[in-house]
């Protein structure tokens, strides 16, 4: 769920195209790494309120809803992205809406899920507000985000391949070279599938556990 201006268009555009790699399996990352990862780590489902976060084209939520959940809304700031689910899956529950300003009553879901958004956001002490307010008690928020090891790296494309280097060298001259910034917190500007323009922020491991923890002290 990119708030970035240029990404929304971009998640608009390809709306469709998106769609198409997700239920066809062609993004191999997803398919095969992030998505079971995340849905071994579902609770019991069966009767409960969920809601999901940066849903875009509605897979996920078939998939929640599959599980026994007796209510699934998804959002998304894409409304091309929501336009496309609300066609696919007509009995579920889409809104555009910014993950920064939730917009549901108090206490309204037993069940929070996030797949790969977060990173669109710099800083993520709105959103886990507005999480918390809207999860009921002994409610549960479960995300993903990009791995800071690997987008802190320098990202190098072409047609051909992708490659990701984190690290240094020393040349013959005695000269360093630095390959990738993964301490600093910083927007990334990236082109996937060689045609979908992308802005999302790397944070390093250590600022997205602190910002964790104060969230769960600030709470209680």
């Amino acid at each position: 769920m990119p708030t970035d201006k240029k990404t929304i268009k971009s998640y608009d555009d390809y709306a469709a195209k998106w769609a198409l790699k997700l239920r066809g399996g062609d993004n191999f990352a997803h398919k095969y790494l992030e998505k079971p990862a995340m849905y071994k780590k579902l609770p019991d489902l069966k009767g409960k309120v969920v809601l999901c976060v940066g849903c875009g084209t509605g897979e996920e939520c078939e998939h929640l809803r599959s599980l026994g959940a007796k209510r699934v809304v998804g959002i998304d700031i894409s409304k091309k992205q929501i336009d496309f689910a609300k066609k696919s899956y007509p009995d579920l529950e889409f809104y555009v809406m910014d993950m920064e300003k939730l917009n549901f009553a108090d206490a309204s879901f037993d069940f929070v899920y996030s797949s790969l958004t977060m990173h669109y956001i710099k800083d993520w002490t709105k959103t886990l507000r507005g999480i918390h307010k809207v999860l009921k008690k002994n409610g549960a928020f479960l995300f993903s985000t990009h791995h800071p090891v690997k987008w802190g790296a320098r990202v190098n494309r072409s047609k051909e391949k992708t490659s990701f280097l984190l690290g240094c060298e020393t040349h013959q001259s005695g000269e360093s070279e630095v390959f990738g910034d993964y301490l600093k917190t910083r927007k990334i500007n990236d082109l996937w599938f060689n045609e979908f323009k992308v802005s999302f922020y790397h944070r390093p491991l250590s600022e997205i556990l602190k910002d964790i923890r104060f969230f769960r002290l600030s709470c209680g």
